[in-house]
């Protein structure tokens, strides 16, 4: 027979379980000052043995390659070798790059490389020194890109995969740029250069271009304007580091301004505003990540956006599942939310889902034209960085991986 069975049974067994409650109810309440000291004298115990067991910190042997990994990628002088991204679509690119100092504060850092889809680029970036406490940061670029197989399907949101099209972009890009922090939280600042567009335009046997595509129906396809671009932005960020956080937010407005030499037929001006929004719960162990980004041109009368500067939406970085450049016209709008969660110290998992869409004229958002993504993904992660990032997407059109090295907003 169960004991259960036996005290049910037993009436003057549930009596003395009573007494026994209510003699422990009533120790509780008369001796608490009792129990408090034992508890005190218990915490002093351990702190007095904690005290005799100090030693400096030791990172483990995960912390450790971690802290290799990171200083083999990102010294602060000399040679690395540069993992990334030369332009988006091209998949994973590398090569050598070399950095060091100069002037206390200034920095100088060049890479080039090349990706398994044979996209080539190198670039300059030289920081002037420091003259301002760090108010007001100064640098100069200088960057030549060559991708002779861009994807491309069409403009507006309803251009089908099934006119894939590869068509070469190659352009030099040099200018400044200046930051200033006006606060803690808070920075404007702006660029001025010359973006020299070299090659565009079908190439034979890539895809349908030369029977679907033309420049009548694609603005600025087979042409090599030249721009002067002016940018300027204003943001507050009050994430820990934009590479990675669990907290915080940014908010941020860009305007940009293309002039082309000659008073082209492609001038343009452009506005991006986008809203980032980390909502940590459980002491940040659990992250909800809000996004939502929103892009609109504008020209004058005799002037187009041309296509490989139109505001796109696909890749790693927006629509994931989608192909790079899967989506292109004058304006878009894209929305993200992640559930992420830390799986250990340095692995981040999370749940996923993107909508947007692109359109010729921002009034012309449609529920119906909107395209959405979902799926699950890993990010490989330092305190202040993202340096290996793998989402697996599903799509109207498939399944779709992301492999990036930095994160997804």
């Amino acid at each position: 027979m169960r004991i259960s069975d036996s005290i049910r049974k037993c009436r003057w067994a549930r009596v003395a379980i009573g007494v026994l409650f209510t003699m422990g109810g009533v120790g509780t309440v008369t001796v608490p000052a009792l129990a408090q000291q034992t508890r005190e004298e218990e915490l002093a115990t351990a702190q007095a043995a904690k005290a005799t067991d100090l030693h400096p910190w030791v990172p483990s042997s995960a912390e450790r390659r971690i802290e290799m990994i990171t200083r083999l990628m990102v010294p602060r002088v000399g040679w690395y070798p540069f993992i990334g991204s030369v332009f988006p679509g091209g998949s994973v690119a590398a090569g050598p790059g070399y950095r060091s100092g100069f002037g206390g504060s200034g920095g100088f850092d060049v890479h080039v490389a090349r990706s398994v889809k044979s996209f080539s680029a190198g670039e300059t970036l030289v920081t002037l020194p420091d003259i301002s406490s760090g108010r007001v940061q100064v640098a100069l670029l200088a960057n030549w890109t060559d991708a002779p197989r861009v994807r491309f399907y069409g403009i507006g949101p309803a251009s089908s995969d099934r006119n894939e099209t590869l068509l070469p972009y190659r352009a030099t890009t040099v200018g400044g740029s200046v930051r200033v922090n006006l606060a803690r939280l808070v920075a404007v600042g702006g660029t001025i250069g010359y973006l020299d567009v070299q090659r565009t335009g079908p190439a034979p046997d890539e895809g349908p271009a030369p029977h679907v595509f033309s420049s009548g129906n694609v603005p600025g396809l087979g042409a090599t304007p030249a721009f002067v671009r002016t940018h300027a932005f204003a943001e507050v960020d009050s994430r820990l580091s934009p590479g990675y956080a669990t907290s915080g937010g940014l908010y941020r407005i860009d305007w940009s301004s293309y002039a082309t030499s000659g008073n082209g037929p492609y001038s343009f001006a452009r506005f991006d505003a986008e809203v980032v929004q980390l909502i940590p719960l459980f002491r940040e162990n659990w992250v909800i990540a809000l996004r939502a980004l929103q892009s609109v041109t504008q020209t004058s009368a005799g002037n187009a956006v041309p296509y490989f500067l139109m505001p796109d939406l696909g890749g790693g970085g927006s629509l994931r599942g989608y192909p790079s450049w899967r989506f292109r016209d004058r304006s878009r709008t894209l929305f993200g939310a992640e559930y992420r969660w830390m799986a250990n110290r340095f692995l981040e998992m999370a749940l996923f889902s993107d909508a947007g869409t692109v359109t010729s004229r921002l009034r012309g958002i449609r529920r119906s034209n909107l395209h959405t993504s979902y799926g699950v993904g890993g990010r490989l992660h330092s305190p202040a960085a993202t340096m290996l990032r793998v989402d697996l997407a599903r799509t109207s059109e498939g399944m779709g991986l992301v492999v990036a090295f930095g994160p997804s907003f």
